[in-house]
């Protein structure tokens, strides 16, 4: 199993029941999806396919939350990764999921945290 972590500012945080601007979102998402792709390329993240993703949100706070929520910074965290040719597409031959769940709390205040746990799927589906 492989771990991938980024952590996003509040700023550039985008979650399903934000109402943005088109151009708003549009900046966050490239934010988030160029972060992830440098930390994938820093990292050298080569991840085989077929593989089951699992994202653990970490919320700035303990309060309640829907991690499923999270689904659009955690789809352009995925885009980042086939950018960075961490595998050779995010589609649904070589991805499985993501799951979405509650990580723990994010240990800055000021960032939510995104946590990806690959599972390599010998057997596909």
């Amino acid at each position: 199993m492989t771990d991938f972590t980024i952590d996003v500012h509040k700023a550039y945080w985008i979650s399903d029941n934000d109402r943005l601007h088109w151009a708003d979102k549009a900046k966050r998402t490239k934010h988030i999806r160029q972060l992830a792709h440098y930390t994938a390329k820093q990292q050298r993240l080569v991840l085989p396919t077929p593989v089951i993703v699992i994202a653990e949100i970490g919320f700035r706070t303990g309060g309640r939350a829907d991690p499923g929520n999270a689904s659009l910074a955690v789809k352009a965290c995925l885009d980042g990764l086939t950018d960075a040719g961490a595998w050779p597409d995010d589609d649904s031959r070589h991805v499985l999921g993501p799951d979405y769940r509650r990580g723990p709390k994010a240990p800055d205040k000021d960032r939510y945290r995104i946590h990806l746990k690959f599972i390599s799927q010998h057997v596909p589906f």
